[in-house]
This record gives structure tokens, sequence and C-alpha cells, in this order.
């Protein structure tokens, strides 16, 4: 029986990326997935912060974001941007798989569904070997649990919503805060080239998700659910309205960003190791370049270095994600966030956060603008972008 360099179990943006990167780098690599191509349950937004580097192909590209809004209440901040993108994700992730199978990975359409260890080798389905495995097979896949266990359910989110099936009329990407007081999460409206993909995303179990998003549903667009799939506008259109639904990791203690999610001959990443911001559910930049270090780590010969790269990487924003997401949700920090975050002093903090162009500590800055940001609320002082 060949062995070879390294297993990767998972076609996703994180193991293609893996793969890719192992492969580039001369190692002989297995890519374990079962089920390409396929559409992802995700609203497919690219990050403003790293988009330099997340590769993605112009026919994968539904739209270019030219602006990012948040609305609580009956305030909206609306941030113009200029890098983020929407890319259709079952394009997208089938490019990133492409790139890693021309860089010399082979694709083995399994389901991976048996693990041993014997000796110093990796048996998987008990006929294929390697020296090192990489686990990318998402947030409760066969690896994570294999490795570490399921991740609790309190420290999910649910994210759930649809595929509505009108063309946007401007590329304007929506966060509705507060739709169900006191709980912890967000509302979205993300425009993509020939529809829309609305949804919710809270900690795992909060009642009343479905509820609001329908609501929200119902005010921007009247109308009325009709046969499976299916949503009648009030003016008798009638488009699709497809359902989708997953999970996603959110951390709400920081202290499980300390459990290593690497060990003798394996490694995980993207979803798999949690690596995906607590407060609002992004992972697609931490999935890519969490890949691409687990593969460096291995390639090293040593995959416990990926400690090492991830939180040289990224583990602050991990890390401070997890320790202010249950203040930055509290109705009165959104209140007072929300009636500072239109004034001079603060709106610039926000823009540039949304960018991703901020280094600091936000929280600390916020904090510091509030008194100045309070004397403008005072005189009714707005930014010019407000």
């Amino acid at each position: 029986m060949e062995i070879v360099d390294l297993a990767v179990i998972g076609g996703g943006p994180a193991g293609s990326s893996a793969a890719r990167e192992s492969s580039e780098r001369g190692l002989s690599t297995l890519l374990f997935d079962h089920a390409y191509p396929r559409r992802k349950a995700c609203g497919g937004g690219l990050p403003v912060k790293g988009i330099e580097w997340m590769d993605a192909p112009d026919d994968a590209i539904e739209c270019r974001m030219t602006s990012i809004s948040f609305a609580y209440g009956g305030t909206k901040l609306k941030v113009p941007v200029k890098k983020g993108k929407m890319v259709r994700r079952d394009d997208w992730d089938y490019y990133l798989f492409r790139r890693a199978v021309e860089a010399g990975t082979t694709h083995v359409k399994e389901k991976v569904r048996q693990l041993e260890r014997d000796g110093d080798t990796w048996l998987i389905n008990g006929k294929h070997r390697s020296r090192y495995l990489i686990g990318a097979d998402g947030v409760n896949g066969f690896t994570r649990r294999h490795f570490l266990g399921p991740i609790p359910r309190e420290h999910l989110f649910a994210a759930s919503g649809y595929y509505l099936g009108l063309k946007p009329t401007e590329n304007e990407v929506e966060f509705i805060l507060g739709a169900i007081p006191g709980e912890e999460g967000y509302l979205w409206i993300f425009p993509k080239a020939d529809h829309y993909n609305i949804g919710y995303c809270y900690n795992a179990g909060t009642p009343g998700m479905k509820e609001a998003l329908e609501k929200l549903l119902h005010e921007r667009w009247p109308g009325e659910f009709t046969n499976s799939g299916r949503y009648k506008l009030a003016s008798g259109e009638e488009v699709d309205c497809i359902r989708f639904g997953s999970a996603i990791p959110s951390y709400n203690d920081p202290k499980l960003f300390d459990v290593p999610v690497s060990g003798k001959g394996w490694v995980l990443a993207g979803d798999a190791a949690g690596h995906v911001n607590p407060i609002h559910g992004e992972g697609l930049n931490h999935a890519v370049l969490g890949g691409r270090l687990a593969a460096q780590a291995v390639y090293e010969g040593d995959p416990t270095l990926f400690e090492q790269y991830w939180r040289e990487h990224y583990a602050h924003d991990m890390y401070r994600a997890a320790k202010t997401k249950h203040r930055i949700y509290r109705p009165f920090f959104m209140r007072i966030g929300f009636a500072l975050g239109r004034t001079p002093a603060v709106f610039g903090l926000l823009s540039t956060l949304t960018r991703g162009e901020y280094e600091g500590k936000a929280t600390r800055a916020f904090y510091l603008r509030a008194p100045l940001a309070a004397l403008q609320v005072l005189f009714g002082m707005r930014h010019r972008d407000v």
C-alpha cells in the first residue's frame, strides 16, 4: 500500500487551500471529499480584511460591495467600501478545489468513516495510508469529533436563511441588530448577482430566529410563502425562496482557543479548528489562511507548529472577539454605540474597522472617543456620510 505524505479530509476553503499549499511544496497529497461540486449554505461574502490574499476568479464573483451598513432600532450606519466581494460559494469552493488538483493533489471521492493510527502513519478507510493528516471537514465533521470531540451547542451559531429570487438594486451588505431583543446575533441581507441571500446568525437555540427573519422578509418585500421554495410578492409576482441552514463555531469562552488543535501527525483547520470570529461568525479568511499554515507546519515535519503560526496571524482577533462578544451585543451598548456612531468622533473609527484598516484596541479607542462623541451628539453634529 502506497504511503503519501499528507491526507486532507474535507475539500472546502480550508482543505483545498491546505492541499494546494502542500502540493506546491512538493508533498504527495490526497484530498478526501465525496460531494464535489456542491452548494454551500453560506452568505458568500469575502471579507474586506485579508481579501488581498484570498484567491477568487472573476467568474466566481457575483458582485463587489459598495457599502456595508449596520442597523439598530431606527438608526442605520452605512460605510462605503471598495474591496469587499460577494462570491458564489459553489463556484469559489470548486475553483479552490481545482487549483489544488492542478498543483498535484489527488482527489479521493470518498467519505472518511474510519481513521486509525498505525505506527507512524494514518490508515484511512482501511485502504489509504498517510504520514500526516489535516482535518478540514467542518464544524463537527468526522475529524473534529475524532480528535477533540464535537463543539458544544452553547458555542455554536445557528445560521439559516433564504435565497430570494429578486435582483438587487444596490450592492449594499446589511446587518440588522436587535431584531430579537437581548439576544446575541443579527439578521443579514447580502446582494448577489441575481438574488438576495438573507438570513439569521444567532447563538444556537435562541428562540424566535426564524420568526424574526420572516418578519424582515415580509417588511422589506411584502408577500407570502406559497409552494415549497416559492414566495409570492404583493405585486403578484412569484419568485424562488429557497431555504438553507448550517452551524458555525462561535466560542463564548476565550479559553476554548487555548485548546490545541494539533497533535502527533495531525492538525485541524478552518471550522473544524473552531477558527471563526465569535462576534459575527466570519471564518472564510481564517479557513484559507489556516489551511495554508497547517500545510506549512506539516511540510516542516511538525503539525504542532500550527499552534504557533495561527496565533501569530489571527489569534488576537479570536480572543478579543470571544472576550467582547457578550458586551457588544448588550442592548445598552448597542443604544449608546449607535447613538455615538453617527458622530464624526466615532463614525471614522467604525469605518476603519469595517474596512479592516484599524490597528489597535478598538474597544479602548471607542471609550476614549466617547466623551467627545457625546458632546457632538449634544450639539447635533453628525458625520458627513451619515
